[in-house]
């Protein structure tokens, strides 16, 4: 018997146990801590004047484009969808109750708070989020990182810097956008079969009316966090896991998958909180 297997403490069922389990919890909250983390150094180098040289604007105007600009149209088929299978069965079915001074509460407590900040998400994750993976792993898989560094570039401030902030403004634009035309479409294919006699107008105010300050807080305030989280995630699960990073097949599944639980985590936390 050697020395050193003479002087290692043998481990009984109950420490075992214990440190199973707190294995268990320290895997659980290193990626929350992480993505933390990482927002939190996002919000702190966004403020400073030396961060915005001209590749990172060129590279947030970029992410602007791919994560705003370019999911526009799909945002809008989306909402278009979401109004006639929403709003417009809730014009419809309420009004057929006789409930139609409920319209505007059913559909701010659904549509405005929960609906249009996920469905949002869940696309920024599927379009630019499964986009940014890819970059960002084929960057950290080969030796585009370490020249990077090795060019004096801080490889945080030009890949994750101005992702997590394009993907934050878009989260919101496109969450306002996703509202307005779900509201819209509604209103249109309702007023198109008969069953809504208010105008567009007077549709649009009595939501507007059945909104509390919460609700004029959460909206914007869902976006820009959801948005943000799946940026922060995708560029941790890319640029945090080297060896994941070096096989796309594994990268793109895990990153996506937690995008997605972001989204839903975000979403739950802010509502309980307003």
């Amino acid at each position: 018997m050697t020395e050193a297997a003479v002087g290692r403490p043998t481990r009984g069922p109950v420490r075992g146990l214990l440190a199973g389990l707190g294995d268990a919890v320290i895997g659980t909250l290193r990626w929350p801590c992480v993505v933390a983390a990482l927002s939190f150094a996002v919000g702190r180098a966004a403020f400073a004047p030396t961060t915005w040289r001209r590749p990172v604007r060129q590279e947030f105007v970029r992410m602007m484009r791919i994560a705003g600009t370019r999911a526009v149209p799909s945002t809008l088929g989306a909402a278009v969808l979401v109004g006639i299978a929403m709003v417009f069965q809730a014009l419809y079915w309420l009004g057929a109750a006789g409930q139609e001074q409920l319209v505007g509460t059913v559909l701010t407590g659904v549509l405005v708070r929960e609906v249009a900040p996920v469905v949002v998400g869940l696309m920024l994750a599927g379009r630019a989020g499964t986009l940014t993976l890819v970059e960002l792993g084929t960057v950290r898989g080969s030796a585009r990182y370490h020249v990077l560094q090795s060019s004096g570039i801080d490889p945080f401030l030009l890949l994750v810097v101005p992702r997590v902030l394009a993907f934050a403004l878009a989260g919101l634009s496109l969450t306002i956008l996703f509202v307005a035309g779900a509201l819209v479409s509604g209103w249109m294919v309702s007023f198109a079969t008969g069953s809504r006699g208010v105008g567009l107008l007077g549709f649009l105010d009595d939501v507007l009316r059945a909104m509390g300050p919460s609700d004029f807080a959460l909206l914007p305030l869902k976006g820009l966090l959801i948005g943000g989280v799946v940026a922060a995630i995708c560029c941790a699960a890319a640029l945090g896991a080297p060896w994941l990073a070096a096989t796309p097949t594994r990268l793109i599944p895990r990153g996506f998958a937690a995008a997605i639980l972001g989204t839903f985590v975000v979403s739950g936390l802010v509502s309980v909180v307003l």
